[in-house]
């Protein structure tokens, strides 16, 4: 995978980056067979970026296929606003059926309850993302070099601070952002958000 490239995810990535959260959706591991199906976790936490936000996602890819995202959003708040009018309700709709599970599966709560980043940070970190690569390409620097690309295209849409929801199990995860210079910023639920400011004031 020596011609491998970030660049600007579109809509015809989407298969194969829903295959990228899935081989990556237990906490950085492979959660194959975790959830009603395999597409399910990308329709979560990749579709309503790609869809919606498109000049903030980016893939690595080579001609053939995508290892790996990186997905933000400037504004946090007016991109959850949107993914409730024109992203959630299609998705519920699809999922209706399995409405009764959504109090013993997390990921079906998720459709159905779409968990907001804490309002508490949104004005210093009013942005947020995620990133995730296939194993094969970790550990070659590639994840830094998509940290970068995320925080210099928040930084000239102007935003001043970006944080990202990490599973408090995802050891590895956090201590790749801490390594980045994101520093630990609230505890919820299972999770840890990490913050960096992009600016200096």
């Amino acid at each position: 995978m020596s011609n491998l490239v970030v660049r600007p995810a579109t809509l015809l990535d989407l298969p194969l980056l829903y295959n990228v959260a899935i081989k990556t959706g237990n906490s950085g591991t492979d959660a194959t067979g975790m959830f009603r199906n395999d597409d399910m976790i990308g329709e979560v936490y990749v579709g309503p970026y790609v869809t919606l936000e498109p000049e903030t996602s980016f893939v690595l890819a080579d001609e053939e296929s995508c290892v790996g995202y990186g997905l933000c959003v400037v504004d946090t708040t007016s991109f959850q606003s949107r993914a409730r009018r024109l992203w959630w309700p299609a998705l519920q709709e699809k999922y209706r059926a399995l409405e009764s599970f959504q109090d013993s599966e997390w990921l079906i709560h998720e459709i159905f309850h779409p968990s907001d980043s804490p309002t508490a940070i949104l004005d210093t970190y009013p942005s947020h993302g995620h990133i995730d690569l296939l194993p094969q390409v970790q550990g070659q620097g590639w994840g830094r070099i998509m940290m970068t690309t995320m925080e210099d295209a928040l930084k000239a849409h102007g935003s001043p601070g970006f944080h990202l929801r990490v599973s408090e199990h995802n050891h590895r995860g956090l201590k790749f952002y801490a390594a980045l210079g994101y520093q630990e910023i609230m505890r919820r639920e299972g999770e840890v958000i990490v913050g960096k400011r992009l600016t200096d004031e």
